[in-house]
């Protein structure tokens, strides 16, 4: 015990992280920062915290564990979401909830102990499968409909405004044609 320990205080101070990148839901973290390091094949009083491969090792890690916070998160919304009907088992809506608390703890740590979490987690933008013509068409469409749109708007209210003033000029002509008489 003493020799893990001095493995993980030597070196990056991922001591107490654990990763589950095989995605089982409900199950607790497995996949340890030791295990990514010995599979490296190198010793961790060799490895740089800093190197460009273990960057990218946390990088791929973290969107593997955000990957599985999306399950857990998507899992237990529909648990809640679903919670009165038939065949919906709140024990497990209940797991998903404490799986999900505990692996944003563990991203939030991880993230936390690693240069990874200065960096976004937005995925790469998903390009428009819409062509130029169809959105310049789209677009159109719509500023034809507000403009339609206000134009009713405006006739409807210059027809309330003339018939307010022909209301007010009304009074005052018989007023005047009776002061005549």
């Amino acid at each position: 015990m003493s020799q893990q320990q001095q493995f993980y205080n030597t070196g990056l101070g991922f001591s107490s992280l654990n990763f589950d990148v095989s995605a089982n839901l409900g199950m607790q973290p497995s996949f340890s920062s030791q295990s990514l390091l010995s599979s490296q094949g190198g010793s961790l009083a060799s490895a740089d915290p800093n190197s460009p491969e273990i960057f990218k090792q946390n990088i791929q890690l973290v969107q593997g564990q955000v990957v599985r916070v999306q399950s857990l998160a998507r899992s237990a919304l529909a648990g809640i979401e679903h919670a009165y009907h038939p065949g919906t088992n709140p024990v497990q809506t209940a797991a998903d909830i404490a799986a999900l608390k505990s692996a944003i703890q563990v991203l939030v740590e991880f993230l936390r102990q690693t240069g990874v979490g200065a960096l976004p987690l937005d995925p790469p933008p998903v390009p428009d499968p819409r062509t130029e013509e169809q959105m310049l068409a789209e677009t159109t469409r719509a500023v034809q409909a507000l403009y339609e749109r206000q134009r009713r708007i405006q006739e409807g209210a210059s027809v309330v405004a003339n018939l307010l003033g022909a209301a007010e000029q009304a009074p005052t002509s018989s007023q005047a044609s009776s002061g005549r008489r």
